[in-house]
């Protein structure tokens, strides 16, 4: 009965945001009418990665129309682009048939969300759970500020990010299997330092799925 319910309000909540923002029927990047949020053609041009390793899976090389997307949501607000690579998440996670038990994602400081406003990765991570009824979890914290990873070589993202993660409770992770959202993985600094706090911290079994692949 609960989750009828539950499933009731969400659809009663889409449908109140549907009606005061409005979505528009155009592509985000090419703006050709007819596609709500991105079209067939523009998303045959992001370059896919391949499936290596079914622990962690990215959808694409960071460059072209995928980079433009994430930039627009993280630096311009864009939540129509926050939507579509929520989606493409969501592909990865019906393509290779993952089924977690709950949803965590990297969390950025408090000082670091008063600066951009939100966490972009906790912003996907609502979508997903939204659109697949696996539980999000906010039990990862950062603890410290730490410089922008991306500014930073290979050595100094491992020294930047180390211990810089804690757990407020492990009763969401324990004993369970967790898929860990971020949004570009480059040296898999940050999110291996994500996955031994979980670990550590009584977790199963940890799949990270990120939009995009990067290199320094």
């Amino acid at each position: 009965m609960g989750k009828t319910i539950f499933k009731i309000l969400k659809k009663i909540y889409q449908e109140l945001l549907d009606i005061v923002y409005p979505i528009e029927e155009k592509c985000i990047l090419c703006e050709i009418e007819g596609f709500i949020g991105i079209c067939d053609c523009c998303k045959s041009e992001i370059k896919k990665c391949d499936v290596e390793d079914k622990t962690n899976i990215s959808y694409g090389f960071y460059g072209g129309l995928l980079k433009k997307l994430i930039l627009e949501f993280k630096y311009n607000k864009n939540f129509t682009a926050g939507e579509i690579l929520s989606n493409l998440i969501l592909e990865i996670i019906n393509n290779q048939s993952i089924n977690a038990d709950v949803i965590c994602y990297v969390p950025m400081t408090k000082k670091a969300i008063r600066k951009r406003g939100f966490n972009q990765c906790e912003i996907m991570a609502r979508n997903i759970s939204y659109n697949t009824d696996i539980p999000i979890s906010n039990c990862v914290i950062k603890s410290k500020h730490t410089k922008e990873q991306k500014t930073l070589s290979k050595d100094e993202r491992k020294s930047n990010i180390k211990g810089v993660f804690n757990i407020k409770s492990s009763k969401d992770i324990k004993d369970k299997h967790v898929i860990l959202i971020d949004d570009v993985v480059t040296t898999g600094a940050t999110v291996d330092e994500c996955k031994n706090i979980l670990l550590k911290y009584g977790a199963n079994k940890i799949t990270v799925l990120t939009i995009a692949k990067s290199n320094i």
